[in-house]
């Protein structure tokens, strides 16, 4: 459900994992993800780069979600501003086509 903001299967399924412990090890998550610790950390750096997920500063190796509604709303956002720019592109090459 999360792909359309560029998330893959893992990283969701991290993601959703996170928000409903709130904070785990990356060595708990795989475990309750059924995939290997390397995939999962992977997984948590991909969400920590788009600002879903970042290590705790209170625990080493403890990873937290970033709060869905403000993290969520801001890959939206980003999202909308991204297609409002292909729409006028999309305009803009029509326009030139119309004129050749």
């Amino acid at each position: 459900m999360l792909g359309a903001i560029g998330l893959d299967e893992r990283q969701e399924s991290a993601y959703r994992a996170l928000v409903a412990l709130g904070a785990a090890e990356a060595a708990d998550l795989a475990r309750r993800l059924a995939i290997p610790e390397q995939d999962t950390e992977r997984a948590l750096r991909g969400l920590e780069q788009q600002g879903l997920a970042a290590q705790s500063s209170a625990r080493t190796g403890r990873w937290v979600a970033a709060p869905p509604a403000v993290a969520l709303g801001a890959l939206l956002t980003q999202q909308r501003h991204e297609l409002e720019r292909a729409e006028l592109a999309a305009v803009l090459l029509a326009e030139e086509y119309r004129a050749e």
